[in-house]
């Protein structure tokens, strides 16, 4: 089951739909209070590395600063 979630843009509530990953998503639905001006609500996803870790073993930590010269990922 995936969930997908809405905002209410009458009352501003936030809530999930959950649905099968083979059913798409609706594109109109209702929230809790019955309104039906309702928008999807897109969330970024957290991924981490092997084992829950996200910390980069130091033989893998690119050389000279990655892509922006240290200041994020050094």
């Amino acid at each position: 089951m995936a969930a997908y979630e809405y905002r209410c843009r009458e009352c501003q509530t936030v809530f999930e739909v959950r649905r099968s990953m083979h059913e798409s998503a609706p594109s109109a639905v209702p929230c809790p209070s019955g309104h039906l001006d309702t928008s999807r609500v897109f969330s970024a996803v957290a991924v981490t590395g092997v084992g829950g870790s996200t910390a980069l073993p130091a033989a893998s930590a690119p050389a000279g600063g990655g892509c922006c010269g240290g200041g994020c990922c050094g």
